[in-house]
């Protein structure tokens, strides 16, 4: 294999997609525990990505604990979904996605385009049993890919296992398409680059450990669907829209939330002060005065809502700020940041609430909107894993 490797490696750098390559290989690094894969790949990724004439802002797996206990990922890794939350955590723009449904070309296409500029790195999370190889659940980056030949170059992170190897394009596809046991979630891919003059985002993050779907958002979904039964004001709108989300929050089991944040055992001077400038945004906007003004969120379904509302001690220490968060709050930010699907002719709920919401959210400042912009894709991704 490996003399066969070496003239596709080459003639793929003739051709233009392996420009990722050589930074890449210079960046190479192997993961220190068993389960570190998402988090090597993810470190390696950015590495390769910044500035070489720029010391700061290098990372290996260890600093990653401010945004994720690693203790768990050392017991069972990190899902997709909290890859691509921690990706956002260090300064990278995300673009993830599913393969499900997705046809060979365009899948394809996808990897021609990111391999053939030198500011792109794309990530798969796949089945290592779907390729032949020992193994479950794997992630790793890709240096390149060999138009033809139609394969990707897989760089291993896992390399007291398998070296680089070349995969074809549908194998690969058919490994990503496959169901994390430990989320019942569909794997998918994402494309990787450095945030142009946007930091990452704060707080708030869609809960990627429970499977929401069946008991929440179809119900969401459904009201959102819907037209308007009489003539309504727009606080008569999100009045309704509250009590809906109440009512979807209270048939999720005790252990099931929609909205939380990731536990930071250690937070810096700098991050608190990012935090609380997210909250006081949030506090002033017009949807958050609107909120407040309505007495249903004095009501016990709402503890399903955020987690800080039922666990108010306990996450208190995963987070010293967790403190500071109120339901009106929480539902801001989850009105702000659904992505309602709308047509430019519907008259629905969801219509009139994405009228506002647009508006709205155009006022506010950059940090918020980039809070907004990161809970969108992520709910996003996490309905494509559902269709």
């Amino acid at each position: 294999m490996v003399e066969e490797g070496v003239p596709w490696l080459c003639q793929c750098v003739s051709v233009g997609h392996m420009g990722v390559y050589f930074k890449m290989a210079e960046n190479f690094q192997t993961q220190s525990e068993l389960a570190y894969c998402g988090l090597s790949s993810l470190v390696m990724a950015y590495n390769t990505l910044k500035d070489p004439d720029i010391a700061a802002g290098w990372w290996d797996e260890d600093m990653l604990h401010c945004y994720i206990n690693l203790d768990a990922v050392r017991g069972n890794g990190i899902t997709f979904g909290q890859l691509l939350y921690l990706a956002e955590r260090i300064g990278l723009s995300v673009e993830g996605y599913s393969t499900h449904k997705m046809s060979d070309d365009c899948f394809r296409s996808i990897i021609r385009s990111a391999t053939s500029t030198d500011d792109k790195v794309v990530i798969v999370n796949y089945h290592r049993g779907c390729l032949g190889q020992s193994g479950g659940g794997h992630v790793v980056p890709l240096g390149g890919y060999s138009a033809s030949r139609d394969m990707v170059l897989v760089m291993d992170v896992a390399r007291f296992k398998y070296p680089p190897h070349w995969v074809p394009i549908p194998s690969m596809k058919k490994a990503i398409d496959t169901v994390d046991g430990s989320t019942n979630e569909r794997r998918g891919f994402c494309v990787v680059s450095l945030a142009k003059d946007a930091k990452p985002h704060i707080f708030f993050t869609p809960n990627l450990l429970v499977n929401v779907s069946d008991v929440f958002v179809k119900q969401w979904v459904s009201w959102l669907s819907c037209e308007p039964s009489h003539e309504q004001s727009l606080l008569e709108l999100l009045q309704e829209a509250v009590s809906m989300l109440g009512v979807c929050a209270k048939g999720l089991d005790r252990d099931s939330f929609v909205l939380t944040h990731e536990a930071l055992h250690e937070c810096s001077a700098e991050h608190l002060y990012s935090t609380r400038g997210l909250f006081d945004t949030i506090r002033v906007s017009d949807l958050h005065s609107m909120l407040l003004s309505m007495a249903v969120f004095s009501s016990a379904e709402w503890k399903h809502v955020y987690m800080g509302i039922r666990m108010w001690r306990g996450l208190e220490r995963r987070h010293p700020m967790a403190r500071d968060v109120t339901v009106p709050m929480v539902m801001a930010v989850m009105l702000y940041s659904w992505p309602y699907h709308v047509d430019a002719d519907a008259s629905t709920n969801a219509a009139r609430l994405a009228m506002f919401i647009e508006n709205s959210i155009a006022k506010q400042s950059t940090v918020l909107q980039r809070e907004v912009a990161y809970l969108k894709q992520q709910w996003l991704f996490k309905a494509s894993q559902d269709e």
